[in-house]
């Protein structure tokens, strides 16, 4: 069996099944497949396992929580630095309350889009095999 699926005709499908959804989630896991899709190729990406894909997701996760956390940190060790200067509490402080929220949120949506973009690629990988 030649299996002989493009690229271009992986992406139809994946344009296809999302037609008319508008949602940030989706939209996420969208060009997140549509990335893999081009730097990997078709014949590599529909072969990725669905637990390859969750440690890609994590690791993302973990870069994207990395990062906000380290702002986290140094922006309220700014914020210390300017108290000792001065000699009184900041009126402008940091809102951690938002920013767990904010961190929660995204968390969940992370999660949201992985199921989406593990949804995606099974529905590519099954016209893949169907390719003669």
């Amino acid at each position: 069996m030649a299996l002989a699926m493009t690229s271009e005709e992986a992406v139809q499908i994946i344009i296809d099944y999302l037609e008319g959804r508008d949602d940030k989630v989706v939209d996420v896991a969208l060009h997140m497949c549509m990335i893999d899709l081009a730097s990997f190729g078709v014949d590599d990406w529909v072969e990725w396992s669905s637990l390859e894909i969750v440690h890609l997701f994590r690791n993302v996760a973990d870069d994207t929580l990395s990062d906000l956390m380290d702002d986290i940190i140094g922006r309220s060790a700014g914020e210390d630095i300017i108290d000792e200067l001065l000699g009184s509490n900041q009126t402008e402080r940091i809102d951690y309350k938002r920013a767990l929220s904010g961190m929660k949120e995204g968390s969940v949506d992370l999660f949201n889009a992985l199921i989406k973009y593990i949804e995606i690629h099974e529905e590519v990988k099954g016209h893949y095999y169907l390719v003669e």
